[in-house]
């Protein structure tokens, strides 16, 4: 038995979810797979994969099995990757977990841009501001905001988020301007209610600070609907301002208080230490580096912080 051809043929059963399926992605008979997955199994002595006829699932010891020998295996590729010539073009799969609003605004474009330079690469990407397991849920990257913590994975620092207050020319016309922090409290507020605690916003105007209690009848899990909801005059909207800059340019938008703003936020792009060689992870982070706004530098070393996956 062919020990690492077995483990292969065993990743993609898992990762397929059917011998059949595995079969035909990597251009075996039905038969062939059935064959490699029980004398694997025969030659460990133990059961991997629980079988019925309608589905399969991972035993305790195929579950851990299969997460060991997952990492051993990009371990191997991206070895692989680095012994070659710098020269040659990068290829293999690049799985990359990046925030819902910031993902749709401006890294898809990115993705897509460093996709066409790089048509060897597969990219698959998840938009979704829920936190994922990056070694667990074999990602390469994932795109995070926040606090770094967690020394086990690496950083590289993307850019820097300014949030600011926001509102329509008809709602200020209606309600008037606050001129103070403190005046937001007799307004409609816009809830982002992802935030560690969204009914307080903190502000900043260089050296001096203010946190205020907000309300409002209307709340979001997501910042573009803050922000049309601010642009069709429902209130005010505390937000990263790179979301509304079209808005804004177009006169649908203005800052509040244009001297206070929030502490600014960074948004790292999050990888775990094995694939820190890896050469078109380091492409891809280039090209967000590239083509996002504002300086950015690297962070090697730490981790994120785990409360939140995006930039909100």
């Amino acid at each position: 038995m062919d020990r690492f051809v077995a483990l292969s043929v065993f990743r993609r059963v898992i990762e397929l979810n059917g011998f059949g399926a595995a079969a035909r992605d990597l251009g075996y008979s039905n038969a062939a797979v059935s064959k490699i997955i029980k004398d694997l199994e025969a030659d460990l002595g133990a059961p991997l994969i629980a079988r019925t006829t309608r589905s399969l699932s991972l035993t305790d010891t195929g579950r851990d099995y299969y997460d060991r020998i997952t990492r051993l295996l990009d371990e191997l590729a991206e070895a692989d990757e680095t012994a070659r010539s710098s020269g040659v073009e990068p290829r293999g799969r690049l799985r990359i977990s990046a925030p819902m609003s910031m993902g749709l605004l401006r890294l898809s474009g990115l993705i897509a841009t460093f996709s066409a330079r790089h048509p060897r690469i597969d990219i698959q990407t998840e938009f979704s501001d829920r936190y994922v397991d990056l070694v667990g849920e074999r990602f390469d990257l994932a795109i995070r905001g926040g606090g770094l913590q967690d020394s086990s994975l690496r950083a590289r620092k993307l850019m820097t988020i300014e949030r600011g207050l926001l509102a329509s020319p008809a709602y200020l016309e209606r309600r008037g301007v606050p001129a103070s922090p403190s005046g937001l409290a007799d307004h409609n507020c816009l809830i982002f209610t992802m935030a560690a605690a969204p009914t307080t916003w903190s502000l900043r105007a260089g050296r001096s600070s203010k946190s205020v209690s907000v309300q409002g009848n209307f709340r979001a899990n997501n910042s573009l609907a803050l922000r049309d909801a601010a642009i069709a005059g429902a209130g005010i909207a505390f937000i990263p301002l790179l979301y509304a800059e079209e808005a804004r340019e177009a006169g649908a938008l203005v800052r509040v208080l244009p001297d206070w703003s929030g502490e600014g936020h960074n948004l790292f792009g999050v990888y775990p230490g094995h694939r820190e060689s890896s050469r078109k992870l380091r492409l891809f982070l280039d090209c967000l580096v590239e083509g996002l706004p504002g300086p950015a530098e690297a962070r090697p070393g730490t981790g994120p912080d785990k409360r939140k996956n995006g930039a909100g």
